[in-house]
Parts: structure tokens; C-alpha cells; sequence
């Protein structure tokens, strides 16, 4: 189990929220923090399953379960609190959603609809779905090879947001598809630790302090820079972090049991917390906004307080961690 992995996504699903409140300059390290979800599931899947060897629905029941059992409690507490304000979608995009196939629609609006987020879900689906196929086709391959098309569906995927239209671009931000790029070049990351491991995994853990600072400086310096160079907008922010998401992985796998004082932090009971409800945290960040804009800050300016309606993430950052934990508390007790 690499607990500084689960802390690492926790973390970054609390800076995509706080980007959403909005806070404009966590923009970068937000979708830093959806690319690392997709490499991240690609390198563990590839690490603890090389081979999916049980049959396709043997494999997507668990996961598909705990995806929509999740989606659909929080799906409904937003309808529930939309109804009486007259926002509770009654269109066709409603069902789309509710099966998690709008991602797949080239329409922003409809591919955000309801509750936005779960566009992620759609395309994660996806990549599990393709991921005992894929397994099987790359099983055989040497890592020379495997690396060969890693690489090939970063430059394709570059030179495809390059040559598509802006509009079009926004939309392939959201495309499964896409996304499955990024998901495979994390199943070749995975299946390359076990070998960097063996080459240079005691002399990384022996200077485990120095590889934390230099992955972290490294990852700084790129959510600088990007911000910093427009032309790289034709990558519409997925695939330049291809590689600084790559790198937390292989640190958290490498250093596992090792960690120096960034994985140390990392390791503390409220990181691992965080980490533990951060898909809870992820799929309630609008609901959870909701409420506050149209219950709490309402009623508030009823009272004669409008400035809670300038006031955001200090009042619902707390508020959806402990919706996170309720929720992650009922949806443990329903799977049982």
C-alpha cells in the first residue's frame, strides 16, 4: 500500500476545489492534480494487476459499484436541494449523467452537466473498462516497447490539440478518449518501477530527503513555467504533466517505507485522512457550493450580512470535508 500516493491525490483535490471557489492561481496545480489521478490509477493498476486474468465483468462490477453508488447518493442531494430553487434538470441530459456517458457528447454544457465533476467518473470508467484489454496487448510487449507507445501517445496527443480548433479543445479536455492516453502512459510508468527499483532503489532511499526536495522543486518550477508560456495551450494543460505527475508516483513507489520529511508529511494521520475521502471530496465540491450560495448565504443576506455572498472556500472547504466523511461513512456501510 503507497499511503503517500492516496495523501498526494487527497491534497490536489483540495487545490482543484479551491480552484473551482474560485481561486484562479491554483488553476495549473488543478490540472496538475486530474492528470495525476489518471497516471496514478494507470501505474497501481499496472503494478498490482500486470495481467487482468478474470473475466471483463468480474473485473469492472467492484469498480463500477463504488463509482456509482457514490455518484448517484450525491447526484441526488443535489437534485434535492436544485428542486425548490427551480435549477433541477429535467432534460435528457439528466439521464446522461446519471449513467455517466455525457463526457462522451461534444457539447461543454452537456458534458458538465448536473453535477460537473462527475465528468471525471465517465472517463475514469472508461479507462478501466479498456484496462484488461489493454493489459493483455501490452503483457507481451518488452519495456522498450511499451515505452515506444507511451511516447508516441504524448507527441500524437500534442499534435492533435495542436492542429483542432480552440473550441474543440476545450471540449477534448473532457473526451474519455483523451484521457485514456494519459492512463496508459501511467500503466508504462508502473510497469517501469519494479526495474528502477532494482537499479537504483537503495541508493534513492538512501538519499530520500534530497530525491523529495528535487521532485517537488521540479513540479514547482513546471506549474510556474506553464503558466507563464501560452503556447502551450495547444496541449489544453493535459500532457505537460505527463511527466511532473509521473514523477510524485515513482518517488511515493520508490521511497515507500523510506519517506524522507516530504513523505513523513505526507504520512500524517490528517494527509491520509484526507487522501482516504478524496473522491467524496471531489464529487461534492458542487453541491456542497450550492447549498451555501443558495441556502446559507441567502438567509444570511436575509439578515442583513451580505458579505457572506464575497465569502467562499474558508466556509465550504469545511463544509464538504465533513460531507466527505458522512458520505464515505454511508457509502461503506451500503457496500457491505
Amino acid at each position: 500500500m503507497y499511503k503517500t500516493l492516496s495523501s498526494w491525490r487527497g491534497l490536489l483535490v483540495v487545490v482543484i476545489v479551491l480552484y473551482h471557489t474560485p481561486i484562479l492561481e491554483l488553476c495549473e496545480a488543478a490540472h496538475m492534480g486530474v492528470s495525476l489521478c489518471f497516471v496514478m490509477s494507470g501505474a497501481l493498476l499496472a503494478m498490482r494487476h500486470p495481467r487482468a486474468e478474470c473475466s471483463w465483468w468480474q473485473w469492472m462490477w467492484p469498480r463500477a459499484r463504488r463509482i456509482y453508488l457514490i455518484h448517484w447518493l450525491v447526484l441526488a442531494l443535489l437534485l434535492i436541494m436544485q428542486w425548490p430553487m427551480g435549477d433541477c434538470v429535467t432534460d435528457w441530459t439528466l439521464p446522461a449523467n446519471a449513467l455517466l456517458v455525457q463526457a462522451w457528447v461534444p457539447v461543454r454544457d452537456f458534458c458538465l452537466s448536473c453535477n460537473k465533476p462527475s465528468w471525471f467518473l465517465c472517463a475514469l470508467l472508461a479507462c478501466y473498462a479498456c484496462y484488461p484489454l489493454l493489459s493483455r496487448l501490452m503483457s507481451s510487449l518488452s519495456l522498450k516497447c511499451k515505452w515506444m507507445i507511451a511516447v508516441s501517445l504524448l507527441v500524437a496527443h500534442c499534435v492533435v490539440m495542436g492542429v483542432v480548433s480552440v473550441e474543440m479543445r476545450d471540449w477534448f479536455f473532457f473526451l474519455p478518449v483523451i484521457r485514456l492516453g494519459e492512463f496508459v502512459w501511467g500503466m508504462v510508468v508502473g510497469a517501469s518501477l519494479p526495474s528502477l527499483d532494482k537499479r537504483l532503489g537503495e541508493w534513492l532511499r538512501a538519499r530520500a530527503h534530497a530525491v523529495e526536495a528535487a521532485v517537488v522543486a521540479f513540479v514547482l518550477a513546471v506549474i510556474i513555467a506553464v503558466g507563464r508560456m501560452p503556447w502551450l495551450d495547444c496541449c489544453e494543460d493535459i500532457a505537460v504533466w505527463w511527466l511532473p505527475v509521473s514523477c510524485i508516483v515513482a518517488m511515493s513507489v520508490l521511497l515507500n517505507g523510506s519517506e524522507g520529511l516530504v513523505g513523513r508529511l505526507m504520512l500524517t494521520w490528517p494527509m491520509r485522512w484526507l487522501g482516504s475521502i478524496n473522491l467524496e471530496v471531489y464529487l461534492l465540491a458542487l453541491p456542497v457550493t450550492y447549498f451555501y450560495s443558495h441556502y446559507l448565504a441567502a438567509v444570511a443576506g436575509h439578515f442583513g450580512h451580505p458579505e457572506f455572498y464575497g465569502i467562499s472556500w474558508p466556509i465550504t472547504l469545511p463544509l464538504i470535508l465533513i460531507a466527505a466523511s458522512i458520505l464515505r461513512y454511508l457509502t461503506k456501510k451500503f457496500s457491505k
